[in-house]
């Protein structure tokens, strides 16, 4: 399935919309390689390929959270290019400047792998530490090639040479001619000197041509001008065009020894496209995943699926109805009914395109802890096929394709069908819709089938590994609430429904009495079952409600508790303090009454007072050692809580406090060899000892306090782009612009932004420049090169 999906796969991934997944990650992705493999994503039959692939897309999303998009731009496709000098091509010099952007973008990724041991564990890290730069090549190349239509003088010092000549000859040209202008201006059309053919000319009128030697290379329209060049002149022009020629040559000769230095390096330049690829790709994954505020799945190859609060990824965020549904582990089979309109379709691709997107390696957009499973295929018959040019009624459309589902259907495919058996008549729809289910139950398939047949309700409930599910409706909005509510049969509604519309009781009556006995008691049954269903449903939200605010108290308890321990420490330390201030002036004092005796003293008589005062100093300085250990003592145990206790299990994302430092932060790696972690707090992380950590208790004032730093600081690196176009704004409203965009690079910790501001006539390029040179946010700033805007675009390194 991961390679070449048979017929009937590749048609479900159609019917489950998952090309319209693909498409949106394809627009996140930043190069051409990178959306290639984007749009090459297909969902892997192989658990342990699509656990490596949930891992790369954690480990991206990771990698976004705590620092940001890396600067993946300035990357072509170069593998044609590369692997066309190994044929003897000579590259353009457009083809140069992209190389040399190729391995500028190679340089900026390998710099942004961190020196944490444990950071560089990511896999996208793992890839960027991959790549091998060649700073020296790029510099050549650079120094090289000015645009893709002039080379630089220092390209070769023949070069050099060679223009150096040419500008002497075109100066003694022009030496020249400017007495031609000077000693025969009646002649001439206007005082100017032009070329034509590569040759210099002035423009004499025609009428005088007799009058200036000269050869004729053009005429105007009107025939009244003619462009000559002065006889003098002849030979120097023709110097001129044998140094164009020799120009020519050098550059020539210049971009073959490029070429052939590309050809050699072509395995470690091919080497490095792939990882840009493989990193863009990855990124772009993350980027959907953190769009669609997804999870990474657990992952299984048992066919169990647990969808926890699950959502259409194709439904806007703020319409979509979130639903639980989980089928595998009692049951295989899985039989919704519901009212059109109620939601049944959107569960069944829901619950198809979520597993799709799992084997495929994207984050589902599910709560955590959510699980899906590996299947060996994945096959859906969903909406009406009918096809006029094969005269196929609605029935027979479905069945052709529920035909070959069942001949491929064996242990490990997923089956989702919808309206089971409609199209035809109701008995035997039914009926044909039961023998389907049972021979898929047979064949070993997880199936989710949804029906409007009251007979597969009756099935469901009666057969082993089969269950009922159902789509709520409301009676008394006469709404559906779009909620899947699993071992509940759905109710018919259709008497409800009719009442509360107005139709007459005698009809409703005269209806409810050609229903059969065993039809009223089914449906009294499955309409007590439902009531019964919704009432625990009441009991276990409100029961969530309770335990949510009990959890809530206990926090808010245990934050006073801690700063009630908080405040009492801070007494004790201050008791202790002045304690010692006290006992050391009474030291000192006693030190200087000690001077005084020792002064006094004139003989033997004073011994007995000099002990006594001396057996007091020692007393009062064990006192103060003794008091100073116990500071010592009580500083150290709130610089190391919980020493000596069960060492706290630490979770990445949590928040945590570092008493040592003073701060409190999000952790964002696990301990490494030496015990080190990293936390982010506001705009910084820091290393400290997981020892030294203690889970801080986000109270309202500590939420408050952060909410400008740690909750806002995470929003912008999900959402932060290093790029700002301020194309087609006056100055004043581009500078306020930016301003307010660099508080959000700083805020993202972005190293580098790029500010797209145009060409024109060069007033917005100083407005922004002008702001960049006096703002202490942007260590630095410069023009992008070539590949990467050239004069349009400014590149401005923060700090």
């Amino acid at each position: 399935m991961s390679a070449s999906p048979d017929t009937g796969t590749a048609e479900s991934l159609i019917l489950l919309e998952y090309p319209a997944i693909i498409s949106r990650l394809i627009e996140l992705a930043a190069s051409v390689p990178g959306r290639r493999l984007c749009q090459d994503l297909l969902p892997s039959s192989d658990l342990e390929v699509a656990r490596e692939r949930q891992a790369e897309t954690a480990d991206a999303i990771h990698l976004l959270l705590a620092h940001g998009t890396p600067p993946l731009y300035g990357i072509a496709d170069l593998a044609p290019t590369f692997a066309r000098t190994t044929l003897g091509a000579v590259l353009t010099l457009r083809e140069l400047l992209e190389i040399a952007s190729f391995l500028r973008a190679v340089n900026r990724l390998k710099r942004r792998v961190p020196d944490a041991e444990a950071e560089r564990e990511n896999r996208v890290y793992r890839l960027m530490d991959r790549l091998r730069p060649d700073l020296v090549f790029e510099q050549r190349i650079s120094d090289a090639v000015v645009s893709e239509e002039e080379m630089a003088d220092n390209a070769s010092p023949a070069l050099a040479a060679i223009r150096a000549r040419q500008r002497r000859a075109q100066a003694a040209i022009r030496e020249h001619l400017d007495r031609v202008l000077a000693t025969k201006a009646r002649y001439l059309q206007e005082s100017l000197i032009t070329q034509r053919n590569g040759r210099y000319v002035v423009p004499v009128r025609a009428e005088y041509r007799a009058q200036v030697g000269s050869i004729v290379h053009d005429t105007s329209n009107s025939g009244q001008t003619l462009f000559v060049e002065p006889l003098a002149v002849v030979e120097q022009n023709n110097r001129l065009r044998e140094l164009a020629a020799e120009e020519r040559d050098e550059i020539e000769r210049i971009l073959r020894d490029f070429s052939a230095a590309v050809a050699e390096r072509r395995e470690v330049l091919d080497a490095n496209a792939i990882l840009l690829a493989g990193i863009d790709f990855a990124v772009a994954k993350g980027r959907l995943a953190l769009e669609q505020r997804a999870q990474t799945p657990l992952l299984n190859d048992e066919g169990r699926i647990w969808l926890r609060r699950a959502r259409h990824p194709l439904i806007p965020q703020d319409q979509v109805v979130p639903i639980d549904l989980w089928i595998g582990r009692d049951f295989r089979s899985l039989v919704i009914t519901g009212p059109n309109t109620g939601g049944k379709t959107v569960a069944l691709k829901t619950t198809g395109l979520l597993t799709l997107m799992a084997m495929a390696g994207l984050a589902v957009p599910a709560a955590d802890q959510t699980e899906l499973a590996v299947f060996r295929s994945v096959e859906a018959d969903i909406g009406d096929e009918q096809s006029i040019e094969q005269n196929l009624s609605t029935f027979s459309s479905h069945m052709r394709r529920i035909v070959g589902i069942v001949e491929r259907a064996e242990p490990g495919s997923l089956i989702l069908l919808d309206e089971l058996g409609s199209g035809t008549d109701p008995s035997e729809g039914a009926a044909l819709a039961i023998a389907i289910l049972d021979d898929l139950l047979n064949r070993g398939a997880t199936t989710v089938a949804t029906t409007h047949y009251r007979e597969l309700k009756a099935y469901a409930l009666e057969t082993p590994l089969v269950e009922n599910a159902c789509c709520e409706f409301d009676t008394r909005t006469l709404r559906p609430t779009y909620r899947l509510l699993i071992g509940v049969p759905g109710v018919s509604n259709a008497f409800v429904i009719s009442r509360k519309l107005g139709l007459a009781d005698r009809i409703i009556d005269r209806a409810a009495e050609h229903l059969s006995d065993d039809s009223r008691r089914f449906e009294a049954l499955i309409a007590e079952l439902d009531q019964k269903t919704r009432q625990q449903a009441q009991a276990l939200e409100a029961a969530e409600r309770a335990r949510a605010a009990a959890a809530a108290e206990r926090q808010a308890l245990e934050a006073e508790r801690a700063d009630l321990k908080r405040r009492r420490d801070e007494i004790l330390q201050q008791s202790r303090e002045e304690a010692r201030l006290e006992l050391g002036e009474q030291l000192e004092l006693l030190d200087a009454l000690l001077q005084d005796l020792r002064r006094a003293a004139a003989g033997t008589d004073q011994a007995q007072v000099r002990r006594e005062a001396e057996e007091l100093r020692r007393e009062l300085a064990g006192q103060l050692k003794r008091l100073q250990d116990d500071i010592g003592r009580a500083t150290l145990a709130a610089a190391q809580p919980g020493a000596g206790a069960e060492p706290l299990a630490l979770v990445v994302g949590e928040l945590y406090s570092a008493p040592t430092l003073g701060l409190t932060g999000r952790l964002v790696s696990e301990p490494d060899s030496r015990g080190q972690v990293q936390i982010a707090s506001g705009v910084m992380t820091v290393t400290v000892p997981a020892a030294s950590l203690q889970r801080a208790v986000e109270t309202p004032q500590a939420v408050n306090r952060r909410g400008s730093s740690g909750q806002v600081v995470a929003q912008k690196r999900q959402t932060f782009r290093p790029e700002i176009k301020l194309l087609g704004l006056r100055a004043d409203e581009a500078t306020l612009r930016l301003d307010r965009y660099l508080d959000d690079a700083v805020l993202a910790g972005a190293p580098s932004v790029r500010i797209v501001h145009g060409k024109g006539t060069g007033a917005l390029r100083e407005a922004v420049q002008q702001l960049l040179r006096t703002d202490r946010r942007v260590k630095s700033f410069r023009l992008a090169a070539f590949g990467e805007g050239d004069s349009g675009v400014t590149i401005a390194e923060l700090r």
